[in-house]
C-alpha cells in the first residue's frame, strides 16, 4: 500500500475517538457556516448525521434521510407484527 494511504483499523472507533472525529471535522467545516450532529434514531437504532447551517439552524444535508428512516420504521413494525401473529 502507499505511503501516504491512512491505516485502517479492523475495530470501530471508540465514542472518544468518534467525539475527537466530528469535533475535528465541525472545526474544518466552520469556515462555511456548517455544522455536523450525529444522534441516534430512537426507533431504528440507527446513526443520523445532519449538515446544519450554524448561522440560521437550517437543515442543508441528513444521512439517512428521514424518508429512509420511515421506511426502516415501518419494516421493523411490519416484522414485530408478523412475529407476534407467528407466536399467537
Amino acid at each position: 500500500t502507499p505511503a501516504s494511504a491512512p491505516e485502517v483499523s479492523a475495530r470501530p472507533p471508540s465514542p472518544e475517538e468518534l467525539k475527537q472525529a466530528v469535533a475535528a471535522i465541525n472545526q474544518a467545516m466552520k469556515q462555511s457556516n456548517r455544522n455536523l450532529e450525529f444522534t441516534v434514531d430512537t426507533a431504528t437504532d440507527k446513526t443520523v448525521v445532519k449538515m446544519v447551517d450554524t448561522s440560521t439552524g437550517e437543515l442543508i444535508r441528513q444521512f439517512p434521510s428521514e424518508t429512509t428512516l420511515a421506511i426502516s420504521r415501518g419494516i421493523e413494525q411490519f416484522q414485530q407484527g408478523l412475529l407476534l401473529r407467528q407466536k399467537a
